[in-house]
């Protein structure tokens, strides 16, 4: 009897595995895994290999690990989900693993709001408007802005690499966080002493790394080595004339921390929450036959037992009834109960809560069914506003430093002379849902007068706005003319002759 009821234990025997605690991402990435790299002087660490190895070593080792893990969020990589080997406790057991990408949607909209309009550099300098439009020209800047801006929330940094090109145009490109780092010096503007780039590329089964060193007047590059071995011996310097180290580091706070890094234990959450909802409808098309009656269960073995378990199979003696009688034979389905209101409850509530405390709304909520103007939309995402400030802040700041970065070459090359940042504002435009019927109404009842031009503009069907304004100027001169020829050929009454 006792063997009897130590296999009906189906869901708790000794020999079965037990659930493994998962570490949140913030416990597993300790603040260390952010820090700013800092130093009294270039000097002290360029001139000591030891430093700048220890230096390149410590960043690819413990800040790209936490990189690597906010970018895996951003592409359905999540890694509570799929890094836990023992989610279920039964073996055989349905282990569905699902992922929902809560970081893109965030990141998404984040992108989209700031830079969905290009972002605006107006001077009250004509020739520093001119060589900001021509090089933003060149460089494609509005899908540039867009690509730093989503670096830097789904990083907490994002690095721009300026540089002269061999036919002398000045050229801008983004140097991705895996293998890029700015040393600081210690002073409290935190003025750059150098960045670091080191390339990691493979030659047949081997990872090589090329390591280049900007400094505020020159480019250090390394002979190829090998992230195992980091030799670094040197093997030419350039001399540039950008004025600063041509690395910015971009950064939407003074943390570093990216747009949806603080919602990822959430997004875990709701992961398993799924996926264990996942698993119990599989499961539950498994549900184990139980066969209870007047069974001769002294017959069978432990085995035998083990494997009727695995066939979902449950053999049980029947009871007796109150007249001392035996109970007939039955047999039947059992699995475990589901609450669905309660599951789904939760994960409602896990949902709301992502979007709540990252601030961004979820528009798929009936609270914004229907068309939304852009000035309703600024009371629901009031709270993504005031992260977005502090993110333009720190945006900006990067901006103002690329295009002095540029004043500083035109200067040398003399292709600028006195121009300056004074009176360059950075304008943000926001990418949202206008009514302009509204607007419309609201101008001309208060007395307001539109041009044509501007009310064509408006219209999405109309792609050339000119080429309108002349079609409508000649079909007006053909009706002139058609009335005026009216009126010789027998006078004109307002109707056909």
């Amino acid at each position: 009897m006792a063997e009897h009821l130590k296999v009906n234990e189906f869901e708790y025997g000794d020999d079965l595995k037990k659930y493994t605690a998962v570490k949140s991402f913030q416990a597993i990435f300790k603040p260390s895994a952010n820090f700013h790299y800092r130093a009294e002087s270039a000097e002290e660490i360029l001139d000591d290999p030891k430093k700048l190895r220890a230096m390149i070593r410590d960043h690819h080792e413990n800040q790209c690990p936490r990189l690597a893990a906010l970018d895996d969020y951003s592409k359905a990589r999540n890694n509570a989900i799929y890094d836990n080997e023992g989610r279920r406790v039964e073996q055989g057991k349905a282990d569905h693993r699902a992922a929902h990408n809560f970081a893109k949607t965030i990141n998404t909209f984040d992108v989209g709001y700031n830079t969905g309009i290009p972002i605006k550099k107006i001077s009250d300098n004509d020739k520093v408007n001119e060589i900001i439009q021509e090089y933003d020209k060149q460089n494609d800047i509005a899908a540039l802005d867009s690509e730093l801006w989503r670096d830097m929330k789904k990083y907490g940094r994002a690095y721009e690499l300026q540089y002269r090109n061999k036919d002398d145009e000045d050229r801008s490109v983004i140097s991705s966080v895996f293998e890029t780092f700015v040393c600081y010096g210690l002073d409290v503007e935190r003025t750059p002493l150098f960045a670091v780039r080191y390339l990691k590329y493979r030659l047949g089964d081997r990872e090589k790394v090329v390591i280049s060193v900007y400094t505020d007047s020159e480019i250090i590059t390394y002979r190829p080595t090998t992230m195992a071995s980091l030799r670094l011996v040197e093997e030419k310097r350039e001399q540039h004339q950008w004025g600063e180290v041509p690395i910015t580091e971009y950064s939407p706070n003074r943390y570093r921390m990216g747009g949806y890094e603080d919602v990822i234990p959430l997004i875990d959450l709701y992961d398993a929450a799924q996926s264990d909802t996942a698993n119990y409808m599989t499961d539950f098309n498994d549900a184990t036959l139980v066969i209870s009656g007047d069974l001769d269960l002294g017959k069978y073995s432990v085995d035998d037992y083990i494997k009727m378990k695995r066939n979902n199979l449950l053999l049980l003696r029947n009871g007796i009834n109150p007249d001392g009688s035996r109970s007939e034979t039955s047999a039947g389905y059992i699995y475990k109960e589901y609450d669905v209101n309660g599951t789904e409850a939760y994960k409602d509530r896990l949902q709301s809560d992502i979007h709540k405390i990252s601030f961004v709304p979820d528009l798929t909520d009936k609270e914004f069914s229907g068309t939304q103007s852009g000035e309703a939309m600024k009371y629901k995402i009031f709270g993504f506003l005031q992260d977005v400030s502090t993110s333009q802040r720190g945006f900006t700041k990067g901006l103002m430093r690329r295009y002095r970065l540029l004043l500083n070459i035109k200067k040398y090359v003399r292709e600028s002379s006195g121009a300056n940042l004074e009176g360059l504002e950075i304008k943000y435009t926001p990418n949202l849902p206008k009514a302009v019927f509204d607007e419309l109404k609201a101008i001309i009842d208060a007395g307001g007068e539109i041009s044509q031009e501007t009310l064509l503009s408006l219209a999405s069907f109309i792609e050339d706005v000119q080429a309108e304004i002349g079609r409508v100027k000649e079909e007006q001169t053909v009706q002139v003319n058609r009335n005026i020829t009216q009126i010789f050929n027998g006078g004109y009454n307002g109707e056909e002759q």
